[in-house]
């Protein structure tokens, strides 16, 4: 499946409010699927003791055009302490035989591709909004 959409002028000022909610909106729910994506990746033996870090993980939008998946720092104002190192990019990583799942990595590499549950996200909003 391959879309296209053609605007011209300028989308991201109070001019074309409806498209800006609509990249918003995208983006919101981008986040929590690149949020769920994370979590699936803990899971026993994999990142996964006590579910603290799991339910931590969350995807948010943040300010216009800003999104961002994190481990707690939406919800609780500051990622959860040893998430670094469950991810594998904390300095004690280096020195240590574990060196992390790299599931928030995993997960941006994965919307970097642009999958099909992203168009179609996208696809819906701007068509929600925009008509």
């Amino acid at each position: 499946m391959k879309s296209t959409i053609k605007k011209q002028g300028n989308f991201f000022d109070h001019r074309n409010r409806r498209f800006a909610e609509a990249l918003n909106d995208s983006l919101l729910d981008i986040a929590v699927i690149g949020a769920t994506r994370v979590k699936a990746q803990l899971y026993p033996s994999h990142g996964f003791i006590t579910g603290y870090l799991k339910s931590s993980v969350n995807g948010g939008l943040v300010k216009n055009f800003h999104a961002q998946i994190d481990a707690g720092e939406l919800m609780k104002g500051r990622n959860v302490v040893y998430a670094g190192w469950v991810e594998g990019v904390s300095s004690r990583n280096a020195s240590s035989s574990f060196k992390g799942y790299k599931m928030f990595s995993n997960t941006f590499k994965w919307l970097k591709t642009i999958p099909k549950e992203v168009k179609e996200v996208m696809e819906f909003h701007i068509k929600e909004k925009l008509g």
